[in-house]
């Protein structure tokens, strides 16, 4: 699929052909020439537009929504499980927790033991291999979106085709967990930066990187 300016340079291309063919409709010698190659030109270029442009325009936002449907298909099943890990099942309003600032100050708070949720989520994840394996089945699922994102769509921005398959290579490393702490941790560490958008480099943010990428991929 051509990139987005060689996909306008064409569209410009076919109207100024489009207004040659008018202006030519009628000549005779040369300017007949000019009409049918003109009209030749347009008649291609719907044809590109119809057979090439479209369904492929379709099958990026299709492959956009299916990855964008799964990454918060895996953040609430993640959450659900979060809040069973922390004892902290009366919170109702799940959904708020996909916003990165309440996921952040939410488990950074204390549950009812007394014991800080994100070190209750680890510690538990440590001890309880079903929840564990949970936890990396939800990251494995996604990863198959991502795998199929890439495969299905022509990423034409390196920024994006580059996160895209750092995220699925990390994730791999993630599906190799094991009840162990320096295991346990490096994936909580993980987990961390992807509910609550913290960087090593740039600290937290307020914008999901994640969910900002996978919407580039259909505009790429």
């Amino acid at each position: 699929m051509l990139d987005k300016k060689l996909t306008m340079t064409l569209i410009f291309l076919t109207l100024i052909s489009l207004a040659i063919g008018m202006k030519t409709v009628d000549s005779n010698g040369y300017g007949s020439m000019i009409n049918s190659l003109s009209v030749g030109f347009v008649v291609s270029s719907i044809f590109y537009f119809l057979v090439v442009y479209m369904p492929e325009y379709k099958r990026r936002n299709m492959a956009r929504e299916r990855l964008e449907d799964e990454y918060i298909r895996f953040k609430m099943s993640c959450i659900n499980t979060f809040l069973i890990l922390s004892d902290s099942q009366e919170y109702s309003n799940k959904e708020k927790l996909l916003n990165l600032s309440e996921f952040r100050c939410y488990f950074k708070m204390e549950n009812r033991r007394g014991e800080k949720r994100w070190d209750a989520i680890a510690n538990s994840l440590e001890g309880n291999e079903y929840y564990l394996k949970e936890v990396i089945y939800h990251l494995r699922m996604l990863n198959e979106e991502i795998r199929y994102t890439r495969n299905a769509t022509n990423l034409n921005d390196p920024e994006v085709f580059d996160f895209l398959n750092r995220l699925s290579q990390i994730i791999v490393r993630m599906e190799l967990t094991e009840k162990e702490y320096d295991d346990v941790k490096s994936l909580c560490r993980f987990l961390w930066a992807i509910f609550t958008g913290w960087d090593l480099a740039k600290g937290y943010s307020d914008s999901d990187i994640v969910k900002d990428m996978i919407g580039r991929t259909n505009k790429t």
